[in-house]
């Protein structure tokens, strides 16, 4: 881990007692950060998440940065880059609580929840959820927060998803009906021909319209549910790397190693040996 110091704040260590269940908050604080902060993972073995309480900065998880603001929520996955700093172009003093989330139990929730491919969501309301974990941690016993903490963490999941899905309520039709058949073929070759063929467009309007409402584009998309399909499957199978390529399509399972590298940082066998050694 690289960190380049310049934020302060509250800090709060609430170890497990016992044996560590697969999924706990260990640490959570508040950070008030100077315009030079910057945080680096470059293979995280927890999973973040953020609520943003004032100002402006940049997060990254895995290959692309996002930039957070005031309001929002942004979730940093374990098994990927992680970075976070200010933006110092931006004069309100960037803040965040954040709450470090250890056990791979919260890759599956973040699955769950389809969530896994959101990085940063704008979510006011869940701010009181994250208050509540920071005022819990100054005041409650280390007991008490290892059982409530877990509740928030999954309320914050629900809330999210509840989002997501309204949102994704609003999609057109012909959007809405491209992201199911991405969603239903991950386990497949992506055909861009058959499906533009099956949803009645061009392939050119296709992915046209499905960046304008989703945000990103069509193949970005699919290789971002692929990856986290196969970081799942590394963790919850015994299937060799070469068989899991093939589940997601790829035939060679050189270009499924090294694909899973450049958007990871790391080969899919040195994934499952890192995250599966301390369970």
């Amino acid at each position: 881990m690289w960190n380049k110091l310049g934020k302060h704040g509250p800090i709060y260590h609430l170890p497990p007692l016992g044996e560590p269940p697969p999924l706990s908050v260990q640490f959570l604080g508040i950070n008030y950060c100077d315009p030079d902060y910057r945080n680096v993972r470059k293979l995280s073995k927890i999973t973040v998440i953020g609520y943003v309480l004032s100002g402006q900065g940049r997060v990254q998880a895995g290959t692309k940065a996002y930039t957070a603001r005031e309001g929002d929520v942004f979730i940093l996955p374990a098994g990927s880059y992680h970075e976070v700093a200010s933006d110092s172009r931006h004069d309100e003093q960037w803040s965040y609580i954040w709450l470090n989330i250890s056990g791979n139990w919260m890759l599956k929730m973040l699955e769950a929840y389809q969530l896994l491919p959101h990085t940063v969501i704008s979510h006011r309301e869940l701010e009181p959820l994250f208050k509540e974990a920071i005022e819990g941690a100054q005041a409650k016993p280390i007991e008490q927060m290892n059982s409530e903490l877990p509740i928030i963490v999954m309320q914050i999941n629900v809330a999210l998803f509840e989002a997501l899905r309204k949102k994704g309520e609003s999609l057109t039709p012909t959007v809405y009906a491209i992201k199911q058949g991405l969603d239903n073929a991950i386990l497949h070759p992506f055909d861009s021909v058959q499906l533009s063929a099956q949803i009645g467009i061009s392939r050119k309007q296709m992915n046209r319209l499905f960046k304008k409402e989703v945000g990103t584009t069509i193949y970005h998309y699919v290789l971002s549910k692929k990856i986290e399909s196969a970081k799942l499957m590394l963790l919850n199978t015994q299937l060799s790397v070469s068989d899991i390529g093939f589940k997601l399509g790829y035939v060679d399972p050189h270009y499924f190693s090294n694909l899973f590298h450049s958007k990871t940082g790391v080969r899919p066998s040195v994934f499952r040996r890192e995250f599966t050694s301390n369970r």
